[in-house]
């Protein structure tokens, strides 16, 4: 049962990689000059960003969890081991963001 400030942490997690998610997603929309990705491009797009992306998610919320949680970050092991659950399964992780992004475009 993790304890206050890990489950604090594994909110903020969540909450983080959908906020990098999401300024990676509109730079994309920004640099390419589109207001979405065509259904049969998000695929192409998540795969490729994501593999360029992927290796800085990792310091992203390092740095990002010690500014916010200050005396309470719960220490890079604990990151790191989030990070290798996450990033375990790459298939499993472009299908959520392409499903996300997806039903993000539904609504635009």
């Amino acid at each position: 049962m993790p304890n206050s400030n890990q489950a604090k942490a594994q909110k903020l997690i969540q909450d983080l990689i959908l906020f990098f998610v999401k300024e990676n997603y509109n730079k994309y929309l920004s640099d390419n000059e589109i207001k979405k990705i065509q259904d049969d491009q998000i695929e192409s797009v998540v795969k490729k960003i994501y593999q360029e992306k992927k290796s800085n998610i990792k310091e992203f919320l390092t740095t990002s969890l010690k500014k916010i949680m200050g005396e309470d970050y719960i220490g890079d092991l604990f990151v790191n081991n989030i990070c290798i659950d996450i990033f375990r399964d790459d298939q499993l992780c472009t299908n959520r963001i392409i499903l996300e992004i997806k039903n993000y475009q539904k609504n635009i």
